[in-house]
């Protein structure tokens, strides 16, 4: 489950990115919005809330998804039904999905970063592409048994979520652990 919230919520920062920034670029539309009455920075603001909103949604309507999946299976078994309903109970999942506006604003913050930079759509796209492997890898080696949430995983970027949503959803996250988890994201989306 943290892999699909995670994957979610990059790629669905993704393409909006670019299409804001380098597609904008390449379209010739970047120059007529820098002549409109608000400030660069505005302009920067909007797409990256733009960004954001797309990322968060994404995760949100991917839940909405397994959730609605799984009470459409009528096949499954009432004692496994009942364990995986306690897994997607309204806390647990906003608890998650609390840890993903951070992660979001990180993951939008270096895909605009990069896309701005390119000079095409297709040059942002071949920049970005890489950075699916750089998040993947880090949510696969949390998915690996035996590795758990503890001082040192809890500041590594993305593998933190991973961990802390699989612990999140165990009902097993210490409250100091998932405050570093917290603090290390927001730090890493404020940089």
């Amino acid at each position: 489950v943290p892999y699909f919230f995670v994957i979610f919520c990059f790629m669905g920062a993704m393409y909006p990115a670019i299409d804001l920034a380098a597609g904008e670029k390449e379209r010739g539309t970047m120059e007529t919005l820098l002549t409109a009455p608000v400030s660069r920075f505005q302009i920067l603001l909007g797409k990256f809330a733009v960004v954001v909103l797309t990322g968060m949604l994404s995760a949100a309507i991917s839940v909405a998804g397994i959730y609605v999946a799984v009470l459409q299976f009528k096949e499954i078994p009432p004692e496994l039904m009942q364990t995986i309903t306690g897994i997607l109970d309204v806390k647990t999942i906003l608890l998650v999905l609390s840890l993903l506006l951070p992660l979001t604003v990180f993951f939008a913050a270096i895909l605009l970063s990069l896309s701005i930079f390119a000079k095409s759509y297709k040059e942002a796209q071949s920049l970005i592409s890489p950075l699916t492997i750089v998040v993947i890898l880090p949510v696969l080696v949390g998915m690996m048994p035996g590795l758990e949430l503890d001082p040192i995983t809890a500041v590594i970027p993305v593998l933190n979520v991973s961990l802390a949503s699989k612990e999140i959803i165990a009902g097993t996250i210490q409250p100091l652990l998932l405050a570093e988890v917290y603090l290390t994201l927001i730090a890493l989306a404020s940089l």
